[in-house]
């Protein structure tokens, strides 16, 4: 279930009946946020990954996923899958039958009824739509052209690709294949967090020092406790000319934004001790303080829980790559 703060559902709920206009351009994304919801998908950052989008573009494709009524948000301000986006799901994507079912969605939705005709087939060209939606909506020309190009692409997804020779349609199942293993991936990722967060830390810094080795660095060292002096693991790394650097890691176990006291900590540390570098892992993510005090700091490297993630998956240390691009666990 993907939680939101109270102020996004008035939001999107207050959009959804004024008639707002999609924004959300690929058909195929707003599936795969349906499917994300359904395999209880939540994490931001593994979204946001999963459908290859910033937030704001994010914020676009629920809304649209809300408008055809394929999810909706419960009274907690989290998000359901609807019996609607059930039916889209037990089609093929990029199949017919989905065809059939987000055109049933778009003639359902009562943010698109001014547009039934435009969808029904009416021959609208880019600058009449955009002039309609100005009329309509209140929008600047360059805001409805926009919106306008958005409407375009959903009516062409809804006709759907020209059929062979012979009126014969073959489906292509690597679209399918590919968003499976991607949703695969994103909740596989979305579990190692949870279990990271819930190790105790000493275990945390010791997957850290776990990794560093994978990655090829040499003599590391699990520092940690009260007396480490802003410094849980240190770590040297050799370069091609045989070039000794050292590092030095805090590794914080959080399930909140990290602030910009630990990157003042260990900016300290790293300049009394005489690191060469400096890395400040953590299970979460960085406070924009924390990023601002870490800019203009070369040799200072953040790492947030979805990037720390991705380098044990790539280093093989706790996952592993399966033969088709999952992730598993080692020794499954």
């Amino acid at each position: 279930m993907v939680k939101i703060d109270k102020q996004e559902a008035t939001r999107v709920d207050r959009l959804h009946r004024t008639l707002d206009v999609p924004q959300a351009d690929r058909m195929s994304n707003i599936r795969q946020l349906v499917a994300a919801v359904r395999d209880g998908i939540e994490h931001a950052g593994m979204l946001l990954e999963l459908l290859n989008v910033d937030r704001r573009h994010f914020l676009y494709y629920r809304q649209a996923a809300v408008i055809l009524g394929v999810i909706e948000f419960n009274a907690r301000g989290g998000v359901l899958v609807t019996s609607l986006g059930q039916r889209l799901l037990a089609t093929s994507e990029g199949s017919r039958e989905e065809r059939q079912v987000f055109g049933e969605a778009v003639g359902l939705a009562r943010a698109l009824r001014p547009f039934a005709s435009f969808f029904a087939g009416e021959p609208l060209d880019l600058a009449t739509l955009t002039r309609r939606l100005e009329v309509l909506t209140g929008l600047s020309r360059t805001t409805a052209e926009r919106r306008a190009h958005t409407l375009i692409k959903w009516r062409r997804y809804l006709q759907g690709p020209d059929a062979a020779p012979g009126g014969l349609e073959l489906g292509d199942p690597a679209p399918q294949i590919e968003a499976l293993v991607a949703r695969h991936n994103a909740l596989v990722k979305q579990q190692t967090l949870l279990w990271l967060m819930s190790v105790d830390p000493r275990k945390f810094e010791a997957i850290v020092a776990e990794l560093l080795k994978a990655m090829g660095y040499v003599d590391v060292e699990q520092r940690g406790g009260p007396l480490d002096g802003g410094v849980d693991v240190v770590a040297a790394r050799i370069d091609a000319w045989g070039h000794r650097a050292r590092i030095a890691v805090q590794a914080k176990r959080y399930a909140q934004p990290v602030g910009r006291r630990y990157v003042d900590e260990l900016l300290g540390a790293y300049r009394r001790q005489q690191f060469a570098e400096a890395l400040l892992v953590t299970t979460s993510e960085f406070s924009p303080q924390a990023v601002g005090a870490a800019h203009g700091e070369p040799n200072l490297k953040l790492v947030d829980g979805l990037k720390f993630v991705d380098m044990l998956a790539q280093h093989g240390v706790l996952l592993r790559v399966g033969r088709f691009g999952e992730l598993k666990l080692h020794g499954a």
